[in-house]
């Protein structure tokens, strides 16, 4: 399997949340990890978010941005270009996405094309979750109950 994980999905490997030892076993057990560049920028805004609202102990970033940092180069990163922006902004028009979701979808659409279906995609946000399935990506979610 090959996992494109979204920020949503990616933040539960630095911050403790619900769902974080699934959400490491499907890294971990991929072939691969896909990510768009703009997911550093994601984690960071969101770490600085989680120690503002006392989520996690200010202290305890430092430690967590050093880790991302060293597994970072782990992750294939895909960039931005102008065609995938031009699809972001299709997608959010079409779905109601905001800006980097947007982005994000639009990413695991053209990994797709290049991976075909063992692409699976990996996300913790329900607006965005159907706008993937809507476009027949193949979503990995644990099981609720």
């Amino acid at each position: 399997m090959i996992l494109f994980c979204d920020a949503s999905a990616l933040i539960k490997l630095y911050a403790r949340e619900q769902h974080s030892d699934w959400t490491r076993q499907q890294v971990l057990g991929a072939e691969r990890c896909l990510v768009n560049q703009i997911t550093w920028a994601e984690l960071c805004a969101a770490l600085a978010l989680k120690a503002r609202t006392g989520q996690i102990a200010a202290d305890e970033v430092p430690t967590t941005l050093t880790r991302l940092r060293q597994e970072w180069d782990s992750y294939i990163r895909l960039g931005l270009d102008a065609a995938l922006i031009g699809s972001a902004g299709e997608l959010a028009l079409t779905f109601g996405l905001r800006a980097y979701d947007s982005v994000q979808l639009a990413s695991a659409q053209a990994a797709r094309q290049l991976t075909g279906n063992a692409l699976h995609f990996c996300c913790f946000d329900r607006q965005l979750n159907t706008a993937a399935r809507a476009l027949g990506l193949n979503l990995v979610e644990p099981v609720r109950s």
